[in-house]
């Protein structure tokens, strides 16, 4: 008898020790939910923060390319391209101080040569496109020039693509 009970005994502790097969698969059910809500949480930050960091690489760039070309622009004594009132050229050349200066796109880059050595204004996380000068004024006053251009980003989240179009009219001094 004291054999049968010690039996019993083991038989019920073991059964307590131990987890169903259906509280493991509702534990690992709950797990993976948990799992799937959080994965879905830390991709779409980091999308975010791709995103985030795409459009102030464009906006960076922008501005930058825009406040070179207003200040060399400003200071310019002549534009040679485009030449005439009214004609749009895809690049700019004018003289500062007795040296050319010729603003023109190289594939993705928009560079600067300055007759001694060139030099591309933005980096490579972005690409400009669509560069466009306008000579604008009348024959008598000082040239003016319009100017238009495109700065995409090159990192892509999901399909969405950051671009801007930044554009300004700065008159020669």
């Amino acid at each position: 008898m004291i054999h049968f009970n010690l039996h019993k005994l083991l038989e019920n502790r073991s059964r307590q020790a131990g987890a169903t097969l259906v509280e493991l698969l509702l534990v690992m059910g709950l797990l993976s939910s948990l799992l799937v809500v959080v994965a879905t949480v830390f991709t779409s930050s980091v999308d975010q923060q791709q995103l985030s960091r795409n459009y102030s690489s464009v906006t960076s760039n922008g501005r930058f390319i825009m406040a070179r070309l207003n200040y060399d622009i400003d200071r310019a004594s002549a534009v040679t391209t485009p030449a005439s009132l009214g004609s749009s050229s895809a690049s700019l050349v004018m003289t500062i101080s007795s040296t050319t200066y010729t603003y023109s796109l190289s594939g993705n880059d928009l560079q600067l040569n300055d007759s001694t050595s060139t030099a591309n204004l933005n980096d490579n996380t972005v690409k400009v496109s669509s560069l466009s000068f306008q000579r604008l004024g009348n024959v008598s006053g000082k040239p003016t020039i319009t100017y238009t251009f495109t700065v995409t980003g090159l990192s892509f989240t999901h399909g969405v693509n950051s671009a801007q179009t930044f554009t300004s009219t700065v008159e020669l001094r």
